[in-house]
């Protein structure tokens, strides 16, 4: 009796263990997925407006093998504080290969965008949405200008942001991709002296600032 009491309460213990770590397990995936890009959005809600010449990486999760950057006006990874931009204005959305580092890159527009392909020297107005391989922006960045309005066939006010990956090793000693934008030209610039409602700035310079 005290030998079958002592069986069901390893049994008990080690289905305790194993429960234990599939909700962990769980938790992670959950907050990886869904939790973690929420908090990033809202701390990426910078007040300062965007300069030429910032630059953010991204590394694909390599559990997940899926990741999303947004660009916006007042949230998003890359939160530009310009009233023109719209919220999630673009979407770049990573898939890694299972195998390789590999990665297929979607990119969707809610706003007025062009895009320059790498290898290519003319922007054209963005279809809706485009893809590329990762492979391709080694060395030729992809390029995209974003502002509120197309006139004419142009944009006479715009930012400027370009997309590259390149190579590193991470800490385990394994090469991996990592992802880059950078902040181009920001035509003719925006004026931090001029705040809006909700901590935004518009297009133009600031009063007593060189002419590029």
């Amino acid at each position: 009796m005290f030998l079958s009491i002592a069986i069901l309460d390893s049994f008990i213990l080690v289905l305790s263990g194993v429960l234990t770590v599939s909700v962990f397990g769980l938790g992670f995936v959950v907050y990886n997925q869904f939790i973690h890009p929420i908090i990033s959005r809202k701390e990426s809600d910078r007040y300062i407006p965007v300069q030429s010449g910032d630059k953010y990486d991204l590394v694909v999760d390599e559990l997940s093998r899926f990741a999303t950057f947004h660009i916006g006006c007042k949230t998003g990874q890359l939160a530009t504080r310009c009233n023109a931009i719209s919220e999630d204005h673009l979407i770049f959305q990573f898939k890694k290969s299972r195998d390789s580092e590999d990665y297929t890159i979607t990119v969707l527009k809610n706003g007025p965008s062009f895009y320059k392909p790498p290898r290519m020297e003319h922007y054209g107005k963005m279809e809706s949405k485009e893809s590329f391989e990762s492979y391709e922006i080694i060395g030729h960045p992809a390029e995209f200008r974003i502002s509120d309005k197309i006139t004419k066939e142009r944009m006479v006010n715009f930012i400027e942001i370009s997309l590259t990956s390149s190579f590193y090793f991470n800490r385990s000693g394994k090469e991996r991709m990592k992802f880059t934008f950078e902040v181009g030209k920001i035509q003719p610039g925006i004026n931090r002296k001029v705040r809006f409602r909700g901590d935004v700035y518009g297009f133009g310079k600031e009063e007593g600032s060189e002419e590029d």
